[in-house]
């Protein structure tokens, strides 16, 4: 199902949610957003290694970007299924929930053909539909609650976020959802949706 988290210029990501985070969302990890003079930042990786995610956190404290933590449904768990995906010249997209959309490519995932078979032919033959506030209300109406979308428009420089109400602010951060936050690294208390867990190998029975 996979977690996003925006992070705001200036505003940092504490370790312990990215920990938390890292325990429920190990198939995948990847970033899109803007440096303090620009820039354009997108990375995406196979291998979730929270070492290496706290310190590109430590290291674009002063840019704003979306960051994905993926948790494999659908897809094999490699590079070319982690977020962000690049939609056309500009524009890319991270997801975070379950698209039902028939798999036409083994091993690519929901998200991979929502961007393939629908967002990009449709900004191939509509030059600027998906920066229309009117497409985002259609997505949000299509996609219902459940699903989150991070659009990044470079050219504007700026990040949208489809069905934002439906997901939680944190600390001046806004996550796509609390589900997969390991709860027993992080309680929160009281969240949209209720968190996950792991399990200690002294936990789990096999009958």
């Amino acid at each position: 199902m996979c977690l996003i988290i925006h992070k705001p210029r200036g505003t940092e990501i504490p370790a312990d949610l990215l920990e938390a985070a890292v325990s429920l969302n190990r198939d995948g990890w990847g970033l899109m957003g803007f440096s303090p003079d620009g820039e354009l930042l997108v990375e995406r990786h196979a291998k979730v290694d929270l070492d290496q995610i706290l310190a590109t956190e430590r290291k674009l404290r002063d840019s704003e970007y979306v960051l994905h933590l993926r948790k494999r449904t659908r897809g094999a768990a490699d590079v070319d299924n982690a977020h962000p995906f690049k939609v056309t010249n500009g524009i890319y997209m991270m997801h975070n929930g379950t698209i039902k959309l028939d798999a036409r490519v083994a091993g690519m995932s929901d998200s991979w053909h929502f961007v393939s078979e629908i967002l990009r032919p449709l900004a191939q033959r509509h030059t600027g539909v998906l920066l229309d506030n009117a497409f985002h209300r259609l997505l949000e109406i299509a996609l219902r609650p459940e699903n989150k979308l991070a659009l990044l428009d470079y050219p504007a420089r700026r990040i949208i976020l489809i069905n934002q109400e439906h997901g939680a602010e944190l600390d001046g951060l806004w996550l796509s959802s609390t589900r997969w936050i390991d709860r027993r690294l992080l309680p929160l208390g009281t969240t949209p949706q209720p968190q996950e867990r792991s399990y200690e190998p002294s936990e789990v029975r096999f009958l």
